[in-house]
This record gives C-alpha cells, structure tokens and sequence, in this order.
C-alpha cells in the first residue's frame, strides 16, 4: 500500500525526470511515509493502551539507539511492521505488569537488567545488516556513537529512577532491553547463516 502510493506520489512529483530521479523520489517518499506510519500507530497502540507517554517514550529510546546500534531486520516491511506492532504490544503488556507488581526491589532488578543489556549494546554493536551494510569507517563512527548514546541513555534511566519518575523511566529501560535483545538475534541470525555454509 504505501509502495503504491510512493510510486504514485513519485510519478506526479516527476514527470519530466529520469528514471534513476523517480527512484530516488520513490525511495525518499516511502521512507517517510514508513516512517510516518510506525509512529501513528505508536501513538495509536498508546491511545489504545491509555499509555501514550510510554508508548512513545519507549519507541523513541529504541529508535535512538538502534539507529546506530543495527541489529535484526525483517526481510519484507510488511514482516517488520507486524514485528514492531507485535513488540510494542508485548512491551506495553510487560509495562502494565510492572506497574501492578512494582517495588523498589522489582526496579532495582529492572535497572540491573538494563545495564546488562546496555553493555551488551556497548560491546558488540553495531551489527550491519544485508539491508544496511557499513564499511570500516562508518563502523568505527557508529561504535562511537552508540557507545555514547546507551551510556547516556542508561544513566539518565538512573536518574529518573532515584528521582521516582517511573512514567518515563520504565519504557526506557524496556528501549534498552528491546535494543539487547535485536543484536542478539542479529547475532544468532549471522551465526546460523555461516554454520550453514560450513557444513
């Protein structure tokens, strides 16, 4: 669907063009209407849940991280919409089920698991992926980056922690958790596919 109208929009935006301008049109076009897209049904995933903050708040500490951290990518973008509409359910559920168990105790695990996952991040990414590879140069600037980023990102969870904003708080850590757990399958992803060329 949003193909289609890219192709469309593309079309109209450039009739007298070249073939090579309408594609790079139509790539430009679907990328923002993607885009566009995974955040309405953020904030609709988050209206649906009465909880828009941490709907958002989750998805934009993701985005942030995985930006330059790589991971695990769907090979349709029909797969990674389903993927991201299905772990941003499964993380609001977990969230709600924070809140109705919570304790200083509970969020201390939680903060425990989250800098496990924050130097998992800091320590292996990025990882490319067949849609996104990266040559030597951007690797190095990306290790930069999200080494910063996650360092950053888990410190100012901290903060918010000890300052009881869990509102905020919370979906971050789930951002961190959620981040870990796409380069570990990334990981186990490049693992298989090498094994089975071994053999």
């Amino acid at each position: 669907m949003i193909k289609l109208i890219s192709s469309k929009a593309a079309s109209i935006l450039c009739r007298d063009d070249d073939k090579e301008t309408l594609e790079l049109y139509e790539y430009a076009i679907y990328i923002t209407l993607s885009g566009l897209f995974h955040i309405l049904t953020v904030l609709l995933l988050g209206i649906c849940f009465n909880m828009l903050i941490e709907s958002v708040v989750f998805y934009g500490s993701f985005i942030l991280i995985r930006k330059f951290a790589g991971g695990y990518h769907a090979k349709t973008p029909t797969r990674c919409y389903l993927f991201s509409v299905l772990v941003s359910i499964a993380v609001l559920c977990s969230i709600r089920a924070v809140y109705a168990f919570y304790s200083i105790h509970l969020l201390v695990c939680l903060l425990f698991v989250e800098l496990i996952c924050a130097l998992f991040v800091f320590l292996i990414a990025p990882l490319q992926s067949d849609n996104k590879p990266l040559d030597e140069k951007e690797i190095n600037l990306y290790k930069k980056v999200v080494r910063v980023i996650v360092s950053v990102v888990f410190a100012f969870s901290s903060v918010l922690a000890y300052l009881g904003i869990e509102i905020v708080c919370i979906p971050i850590i789930f951002g961190v958790y959620m981040c870990g757990l796409v380069l570990l399958m990334r990981k186990v992803q490049i693992y298989l596919y090498k094994n089975r060329f071994l053999h």
